[in-house]
Formats: C-alpha cells, sequence, structure tokens
C-alpha cells in the first residue's frame, strides 16, 4: 500500500491537463473514486465539488464502466484540483 498521490500530465493530442494516481494503474490507483475517498466525500458529493469548486472544462462520465474523466484547459486550473486531494490525502492517510 501507498499514500494516494496525484500527479498531472498534458495530452498531446488535446492540450487538456489532467490528474489522477497513475504509481499503479494494474491495480487499479486510478480509478476515479479514489478521489472521493481520499477526501472523505461520497462519490456524488466529490462529482459536485468538482464541478462547483474546480470547474474542469471537460467532463464525462461513462456509466457502463464506471469511469469519470475530467480536464482543464489550463495547468493552474487543474493544479488546485491536484494540489487538494493530494492534501486531503496526506491529512486522512489515504493508503491505496
Amino acid at each position: 500500500m501507498a499514500l494516494y498521490k496525484m500527479t498531472e500530465w498534458e495530452s498531446t493530442c488535446s492540450h487538456q491537463w489532467y490528474c489522477n494516481d497513475v504509481s499503479n494503474l494494474a491495480h487499479g490507483s486510478g480509478e476515479w473514486y479514489h478521489a472521493a475517498r481520499a477526501c472523505n466525500l461520497t462519490p456524488a458529493a466529490f462529482i459536485e465539488m468538482l464541478v462547483k469548486d474546480f470547474h474542469p472544462d471537460k467532463i464525462q462520465y461513462f456509466k457502463d464502466k464506471n469511469v469519470l474523466v475530467y480536464s482543464w484547459n489550463n495547468q493552474v486550473d487543474m493544479r488546485k484540483l491536484k494540489n487538494y486531494v493530494n492534501k486531503q490525502a496526506r491529512l486522512n492517510n489515504y493508503q491505496i
């Protein structure tokens, strides 16, 4: 187990900015609900917070695969969420 920690990257195709924990994708580190759990939020409350407080430029949910994808046009806006979630993960010692 390791502390949940989002990292960031820019898509070379869309030039959108993304963040997630990609440390162990084969074992589920990138599952979107980890960010909600790291913040002690329900998945629904996390999505509400994401939209209300962090304003992603794109957001889409694929129900059949339980995948939530969100991104920003610029790095500064994306980092607000990344830094917030990482801080909450440290405070809550959220291990994956």
